[in-house]
This record gives structure tokens, sequence and C-alpha cells, in this order.
């Protein structure tokens, strides 16, 4: 769960950053950034989460053959 936590937070403080420095150097300009990373950080972690499920599923599928 710490991992998670760390990950989102990462990805907001990035986007904070990115948001603020090319998109008007305003506090909403920051909070949209933010906003932004965390939702790109849940899209990959929900992808990395996919692709483990399938990874085990495979593992499995090639157990059962050979």
């Amino acid at each position: 769960m710490a991992f998670l936590l760390k990950f989102l937070l990462i990805f907001a403080i990035f986007g904070a950053a990115l948001g603020f420095l090319f998109n008007g150097r305003s506090s909403d300009s920051a909070k949209q950034g933010a906003a932004g990373g965390v939702l790109l950080a849940a899209f990959g972690l929900l992808q990395l989460f996919c692709f483990g499920i399938l990874a085990i599923a495979g593992i499995w599928l090639v157990t059962r053959i050979f």
C-alpha cells in the first residue's frame, strides 16, 4: 500500500511541477497538473496490475500444458 501512495504522490508532484512551469505559473495550473499526474499514475498502475494478472495466467497455462 505504501508503494501505491508513493507512486501516486511522485506522479502528482511531477505533474504539479510541470503544470506550474508550462501552464501559466498559477496555483490552479499546479492543481490541474497534479490531478493529471495522479490520473496518469492510476492508469499506469492499472496496466501494471493487468500485466501481472496476464503473466500469472500465462504461467498457469504453460504449467498445465507441459
